[in-house]
């Protein structure tokens, strides 16, 4: 198993193809779980990206180009059969990267690149920046952002424990900057919720110039 990704059940040796799934920012591979019971001739891998959950004690990836140098030997090991990614919120901007360097290395290609969540990457962060706040303003920042529940912000020691990540993660997203290249010779889907407010389709709606396929 390489350590970049992990599955929750023995590998499937005879399944048609893979789901490579990336998480969103504080997210970690156990968001994928539930999705086992819907997956047929599917094996899925879920990211474990370093400084969370069994990779805790390595020190969290801060920048773009370092989280896809990371995983696309993880990708390449990977794509020994037919494969799809997946990223929700962050991970959606990741897989996006992620494929335009495995173009760039000529690794075979995902079939599809699904993204939930998270706005065309040519769109500027309409947001303000979390990264660099202090702690205290940080985890205020977190509770209006949503997604973290308010036991685990209200546990100082547990917050301590995360910030290192969650400050990762922030700046890996809010410090991107999108270059312009060929659209991608792989089809995409982005996925909006109906009732997300944060990611309206309409931010979402721009990711079909990022593909040359349909």
């Amino acid at each position: 198993m390489h350590p970049w990704f992990t599955h929750f059940s023995r590998p499937a040796p005879h399944a048609g193809a893979r789901l490579l799934c990336l998480p969103s920012s504080g997210g970690g591979s156990t968001l994928y779980r539930p999705w086992l019971g819907g997956l047929e001739d599917v094996e899925l891998q879920a990211a474990l990206l370093p400084g969370r959950e069994r990779r805790m004690l390595e020190a969290p990836v801060q920048t773009m180009a370092a989280m896809v140098d990371g995983l696309v030997p993880a990708v390449t090991a990977l794509a020994d059969r037919p494969y799809f990614l997946f990223g929700h919120s962050m991970g959606a901007l990741i897989a996006f990267e992620l494929t335009r360097a495995l173009v760039a290395r000529a690794v075979p290609l995902p079939r599809r690149l699904f993204v939930s969540a998270f706005r065309a990457p040519d769109m500027p962060n309409p947001k303000r920046d979390l990264h660099a706040l202090p702690d205290d303003e940080f985890i205020d920042a977190l509770r209006d952002y949503g997604g973290t529940p308010e036991a685990v912000l209200r546990h100082r020691e547990t917050m301590d424990a995360m910030l290192p990540m969650l400050r990762a993660d922030f700046r890996m997203h809010e410090t991107y900057r999108y270059h312009a290249a060929r659209p991608l010779p792989v089809p995409i889907t982005a996925l909006a919720g109906r009732a997300d407010d944060a990611v309206p389709a309409s931010q979402m709606a721009g990711w079909a110039k990022q593909t040359c396929e349909v």
